[in-house]
C-alpha cells in the first residue's frame, strides 16, 4: 500500500502549514536531520500578540514511518503544555490502522483507544476505510462508518495526450 505516513509526509504538511495564507496562526517546527519532531502552533489575537495554542509531537519507527502523533494544548493557568490526544499508527502488509486515545489526568496515561480507523488496500487504486468507535456501556468497539476510496487513475498513466 502506497499511502503510508512517513517523515517526509509530516515535513510536507509542516511546510504547507507555514506557507498558508492564514495569518491567524504561526508555526514553529523542531526538526532534526530533515525530520519534524515537534510543531508549536501560536495564535495571533486582536492586539497582534502571539499566544501558545497547540503542540504536536511526532515519533517514527525504524522505517521512517509515523508511529505516534501526540497533541497537547496550552494551559494558560499553569503555563505548561497539557496532553490531550494521541494518534498511534500501526502498519500492515496491505494497509495501516490509526488508533485515537485520550489523555487521562487521573491515571497520568493514555486510555485505551476510543476510535480505530482501518485503511486497507483492496485493489491497486481502491482502499477500504472502516472506523470503529468504543461503546463505553458495553466495553466494545462498533463499526461507525465505512467507505471505499478510489484513487484517480490518471496518476497511474505512463503517458498522456496533450
Amino acid at each position: 500500500m502506497e499511502s503510508i505516513i512517513t517523515a517526509a509526509t509530516v515535513l510536507t504538511m509542516y511546510f504547507n502549514a507555514i506557507n498558508s495564507n492564514d495569518a491567524n496562526y504561526m508555526y514553529n517546527g523542531d526538526m532534526e536531520d530533515g525530520v519534524v519532531n515537534k510543531i508549536e502552533v501560536y495564535a495571533q489575537n486582536a492586539d497582534q500578540q502571539m499566544t501558545q495554542k497547540m503542540e504536536y509531537r511526532y515519533e517514527y519507527d525504524e522505517q521512517g514511518r509515523l508511529s505516534n502523533k501526540e497533541m497537547l494544548s496550552w494551559d494558560e493557568a499553569k503555563k505548561m503544555w497539557k496532553k490531550s490526544t494521541r494518534l498511534s499508527y500501526k502498519y500492515y502488509k496491505n494497509g495501516y490502522n490509526v488508533e485515537v486515545s485520550q489523555w487521562n489526568d487521573e491515571k497520568q496515561a493514555y486510555d485505551l483507544p476510543s476510535e480505530v480507523t482501518l485503511y486497507r488496500q483492496v485493489a491497486p487504486t481502491l482502499t477500504s476505510v472502516k472506523t470503529y468507535k468504543m461503546n463505553e456501556t458495553q466495553d466494545n468497539m462498533y463499526l461507525s462508518s465505512r467507505m471505499m476510496v478510489m484513487e484517480s487513475l490518471d496518476s497511474h498513466l505512463l503517458a498522456t495526450n496533450n
